[in-house]
């Protein structure tokens, strides 16, 4: 494996971002190669910088959850609302492939920074607009988050009780889909010259991936109601998170040969499984009316051991996919974490070496992976500004003390930290 090609290699990406349904999205890009430049406010930054873990080392205040969403992108910290800063970003956008955008509807339109506008300078821009509902439509200028989109799709009150998903779904999906979606563009704008407007709506994007009962419900010309989701899946058996004596285990036997493979490693005292009315059929086990039944025979038997593990492995060795339910704690030492490369250590500047989610694009020429550490706030001002906009040091210098553009004061320290971490 290559990993001396980046596939968006010099493709230049505004990243007008912030949380993490478009962060997600420019990483996803970053990975794969592209220039990303995050479009950062002045003194304060992308509002990432301030969530989750905020650990201070060396005198420098970092958020855990910045860290990991921002990696391999260069901060730009300007202050839109001047005049000099909007010229600024005009100057980039001429030379720019994308855009992309998940703040609140209306908001970059209003800065004159909306898809017509950027439009007039570089009509081949592909700018892709993420948010809860989409820029049409009855609720398109309310602003939302990730758990108001997945209340809105029907994700929220498929479960028994309702509840929201463990991650932040609706933004990782729509981050996602915005990545495929920004490269069916590009593909198209090789073709035909033409760049366009892209519009990602959250709760959409989650509402078109279900499966399952609502499709179902869909399919009957909504006469068949969509049943509530518990941890055992109710039109699929064995299918879900199976209750054993010290915790629970994953279990997928909806196939014939997984069944019988399954039924056999139970033993001959289940062997009538394969003959009983209620079982013997694949349409039967894998319907609204028989899975239950399936799903409380295979957790009885469940309940024979002391120890989930046991059943792992008995029926991973007899080819059922199976697996005990892990905290995440451990996830991250287990053996296929591992040999998937998943977990690598980069150096962070005063934080120091930590962990961090690998890139999951594994392509045999090029391979996604962490292009570098998270940005300080304003760290690339002036290599931007001068490599990219050729301002001299004395341009940018009065830039900063009219407060157009801003770095924090850990940039100063950078070189050295940058020397001595990388020794």
């Amino acid at each position: 494996m290559s990993n001396n090609q980046h596939a968006l290699k010099g493709l230049k990406v505004l990243d007008f971002t912030w949380v993490y349904a478009g962060p997600f999205a420019s990483r996803q890009l970053a990975d794969l190669g592209a220039e990303v430049i995050k479009i950062e406010p002045t003194e304060v930054g992308s509002h990432e910088r301030h969530y989750s873990l905020t650990i201070e080392r060396q005198g420098v205040s970092q958020s855990s959850y910045s860290v990991f969403v921002n990696r391999g992108k260069k901060s730009l910290s300007i202050n839109l609302k001047s005049e000099k800063g909007l010229r600024i970003i005009y100057e980039l956008a001429k030379t720019a492939d994308i855009v992309l955008s998940n703040m609140a509807p209306g908001a970059l339109k209003n800065l004159h920074l909306g898809y017509e506008d950027l439009k007039q300078i570089n009509p081949h821009i592909i700018y892709c607009n993420i948010s809860c509902f989409g820029l049409t439509g009855a609720y398109a200028n309310d602003p939302g988050f990730d758990i108001i989109a997945q209340a809105a799709s029907g994700w929220c009150g498929q479960c028994d009780p309702a509840m929201p998903a463990p991650m932040a779904i609706g933004d990782s999906n729509a981050a996602i889909h915005a990545t495929t979606a920004i490269l069916a563009a590009l593909y198209f704008r090789e073709k035909t010259g033409k760049g366009q407007e892209i519009d990602i709506s959250m709760t959409d994007c989650l509402f078109h991936c279900h499966e399952g009962n609502p499709a179902g419900y869909l399919f009957s010309n909504r006469t068949v109601p969509p049943v509530k989701q518990t941890r055992l899946y109710a039109a699929y058996a064995p299918f879900g998170l199976l209750k054993g004596n010290d915790g629970f285990i994953a279990i997928g036997a909806i196939t014939n040969n997984l069944w019988e493979k399954l039924v056999q490693a139970m033993g001959p005292n289940y062997a009538w499984l394969f003959t009983d009315e209620r079982t013997n059929e694949l349409k039967k086990r894998n319907s609204y009316a028989g899975s239950p039944f399936v799903n409380k025979v295979v957790e009885e038997w469940l309940q024979k051991f002391d120890h989930v593990e046991e059943v792992e492995k008995l029926l991973r060795d007899a080819g059922v996919p199976a697996m005990v339910v892990r905290e995440f704690e451990k996830v991250c030492d287990a053996q296929y974490i591992k040999d998937r490369e998943m977990l690598v250590k980069i150096k962070q500047p005063f934080a120091g070496e930590i962990e961090t989610y690998n890139s999951p694009f594994k392509m045999s020429e090029t391979p996604g992976r962490v292009m570098g550490y998270a940005p300080l706030l304003g760290e690339h001002n002036r290599e931007i500004l001068s490599s990219k906009l050729g301002y001299d040091n004395e341009t940018i210098n009065r830039l900063f003390e009219e407060g157009v553009i801003y770095r924090e004061p850990a940039v100063d320290r950078l070189p050295e930290e940058l020397k001595k971490i990388n020794e």
